[in-house]
């Protein structure tokens, strides 16, 4: 039985990075791979994937994803795609987003902005006749 096989060299589509209870870390986080925090990180993290703040997580800074569920604490700066606050969630802060659904229990305060679809393609379309 191999320990290695060709098909698992690109399987960072379906890898999970773990911030477990009790770490905190602080810095910019780049990640491709599914980002799940039950401790804390402060700083600026870019995610290609979905980010998952668990009971006990707690995100502060700016958060750039493609989906964010929050079941613990996000602060500050959240820019993605879609967002979910789960019943125990708190987010804090200003979001743009282009998707957005609170479960009863969850809490938002702060400042939403929703993203236009349209506006962006209009946008792209003007900057690529300008070129």
């Amino acid at each position: 039985m191999a320990i290695f096989n060709k098909s698992n060299i690109n399987s960072s589509v379906s890898e999970t990075t773990v911030i477990s209870a009790g770490a905190r870390i602080e810095g910019q986080f780049y990640f491709d791979s599914m980002l799940h925090v039950d401790g804390e990180i402060s700083g600026v993290i870019h995610s290609q994937s979905v980010v998952v703040i668990g009971k006990t997580g707690i995100i502060k800074g700016q958060l750039n994803a493609d989906k964010v569920v929050v079941n613990g604490i996000f602060d500050g700066e959240l820019d993605a795609n879609n967002l979910e606050i789960l019943m125990g969630g708190l987010v804090n802060g200003n979001i743009s987003i282009k998707g957005f659904a609170i479960e009863n229990g969850g809490k938002f305060n702060g400042n939403s902005k929703i993203k236009d679809e349209t506006l962006t393609l209009i946008e792209n379309t003007a900057s690529k006749t300008e070129e």
